[in-house]
């Protein structure tokens, strides 16, 4: 693996320092709103701590969007190191994950047994993560939600699919999946900050493979992630 250049060195530094300088004023709104909601305590009219409220909720999803965003920058400059990766028992991490933050839910997840793939096993679970976290959100609305993954390869290229049978989506805006910011659905079907997606395909690309998605509305989608089995670090 060849070393950072300088210019590479350059850019991660400033990212690191445009995430510190930007997190340090998010929190102090957040401490501030604290301080204020114990401070007034009962005597806060309802109107005032609705205020406040929409003031906290803004706060972390702007703490969250930034955390995205550095892990996207983070996934563009990755330099993967390549090992024999067990994805079934990734895959069911990811799924146990997913359980314990919506235990409400009630997602049937099938992942194929034995599943040997090479990569990045850090950047692999990354991608796992967002593809089955959209799996996940696209099948809210669902009463029988599944997500299936399964994986296989032909001795020189691997394949990794992720089913679900969610809402789906129209096939005319595939090209804007990848997208960072890009949401083809409305928040309240499950659309998050448009940045998880983007981060996959950044990390397939780090390891000189692609993405693609292919859906039918009210049906379900299916994302696949195709890389060669030993997969040289992209420059």
């Amino acid at each position: 693996m060849s070393p950072p250049t300088a210019a590479a060195m350059r850019e991660r530094a400033f990212a690191d320092a445009l995430a510190h300088d930007l997190y340090a004023p998010l929190r102090a709104i957040e401490n501030f709103a604290a301080l204020l909601e114990r401070r007034a305590g009962d005597g806060m009219d309802e109107t005032s701590r609705d205020y406040l409220s929409r003031i906290r909720v803004a706060s972390a999803r702007m703490g969250a969007l930034m955390a995205s965003l550095s892990e996207l920058s983070a996934a563009q400059r990755a330099e993967p190191d390549i090992t024999a990766v067990d994805l079934s028992l990734l895959v069911e991490w990811v799924a146990a994950e997913l359980a314990d933050r919506d235990p409400k839910r009630r997602v049937v997840v099938t992942v194929q047994p034995g599943l040997q793939v090479t990569g990045d096993e850090r950047l692999l679970r990354q991608l796992v993560q967002h593809l089955m976290h959209n799996a996940w959100a696209f099948t809210a609305s669902v009463s029988n939600a599944r997500i299936e993954v399964s994986a296989n390869t032909d001795g020189t290229r691997q394949q990794l699919l992720v089913r679900d049978n969610g809402i789906g989506f129209d096939m005319r805006y595939a090209h804007k999946l990848f997208e960072p910011f890009q949401r083809l659905h409305v928040a309240e079907q499950g659309a998050g900050h448009g940045l998880g997606l983007a981060i996959a395909q950044a990390i397939a690309e780090r390891h000189g493979g692609q993405l693609r998605g292919e859906s039918v509305p009210g049906t379900g989608t299916v994302f696949t992630f195709e890389w060669p089995v030993a997969p040289a670090t992209v420059t």
